[in-house]
């Protein structure tokens, strides 16, 4: 199966888009597509197949490669939280390529493979909203999908977090903060009365609170006590949910790697990523932890490389050179 001959096409849809990249055996990436994004579990397969069906051409005919030359797809897909989900995708992405062979996953097993050098270990995905998978060295994955409580929810999650810390802070259970600030010119209110009055009764509003983001990680940079206390909380809730799945898995952390990936975990800077990292490794002695390099979709062709044998590091140098022309490197 090593030896085969022809391409392998990524796919990895979310919420919010949907993109496709297509390789080459030799780990050179060769054209890449995007439509929108879709939740199948809510829109119906066939409303999730169709931007699949647009990013797959697309990326399809930039690289001038016909459809019968895929080998293998491999297509992250959120929502695949649930038993059989699997193969409900795999079978309609099938109809899509029916020449090739095809694996459909969670879009976090995906990004894990953007970021890991091992085809086992543990990655989390925080964007807007966070999810998580293990893999151990048998292949078996668990993914955490809804058990990861709304707190802890990526950009939302922190969000909602500062929010309380507000009113925590109006209530004198914890100091003075830079958030009260930062929430009330957001709200566009003079008091935290008018704030907790819009938070609690208007539709809509709690779901914006998540652009916040960048301005609530520059406000724990800046040295506020009460928003850096907010990113511990954070980080320690995040190295929980790491332990029960490395003891449900059987997996002895030590032995792995860890893949931090999505927005939330941007920049080099980050106070949130640091804190993450120092609990892991605190927790848990030598894992190691990286950020994703890759965005997903070519996660999802090192994937492919993997099932079919072939050693990723041997082609790391033309995965990287190539995705930085397509502009598929992680910032």
């Amino acid at each position: 199966m090593s030896n085969r001959q022809g391409y392998l096409l990524g796919i990895d849809q979310g919420g919010t888009k949907t993109a496709a990249a297509v390789m080459r055996s030799d780990g050179v990436l060769v054209g890449k597509g995007k439509a929108r994004g879709a939740y199948f579990p809510s829109q119906g397969m066939e409303a999730a197949m169709e931007p699949i069906r647009e990013a797959a051409f697309s990326a399809l005919r930039e690289a001038a490669v016909d459809e019968r030359e895929i080998v293998l797809t491999v297509a992250g897909v959120t929502g695949l939280d649930w038993l059989g989900d699997d193969a409900a995708v795999q079978q309609a992405v099938r109809k899509l390529f029916p020449t090739g062979e095809v694996i459909a996953c969670n879009d976090a097993v995906i990004a894990f493979y953007g970021g890991a050098t091992r085809a086992h270990g543990a990655v989390i995905c925080a964007g807007t909203g966070i999810n998580g998978a293990l893999i151990d060295r048998e292949g078996r994955q668990f993914i955490y999908g809804d058990y990861m409580e709304e707190s802890v929810q990526g950009g939302s999650g922190l969000a909602l977090r500062a929010a309380r810390k507000v009113f925590d802070a109006q209530l004198g259970l914890c100091g003075e903060t830079a958030l009260t600030a930062l929430f009330l010119a957001n709200a566009g209110v003079e008091d935290v009365d008018a704030l907790l009055r819009r938070y609690m009764m208007e539709d809509g509003f709690r779901g914006k609170l998540r652009y916040l983001v960048p301005d609530i990680l520059r406000i724990a940079q800046e040295g506020d006590e009460v928003t850096r206390t907010l990113l511990n909380e954070f980080a320690i809730q995040i190295a929980d949910y790491l332990g029960a799945g490395f003891r449900k898995m059987g997996m002895q952390p030590g032995e792995e790697e860890i893949v931090l990936t999505g927005n939330v975990f941007k920049g080099e800077e980050n106070p949130l990523t640091r804190r993450v990292k120092a609990q892991i490794v605190a927790r848990f002695p030598g894992t190691e932890v990286v950020q994703a390099r890759y965005e997903p979709v070519v996660g999802a062709c090192i994937m492919g490389l993997v099932r079919l044998g072939m050693e990723p590091t041997e082609r790391e140098k033309g995965i990287r050179e190539s995705a930085a022309v397509l502009e598929l490197l992680r910032s």
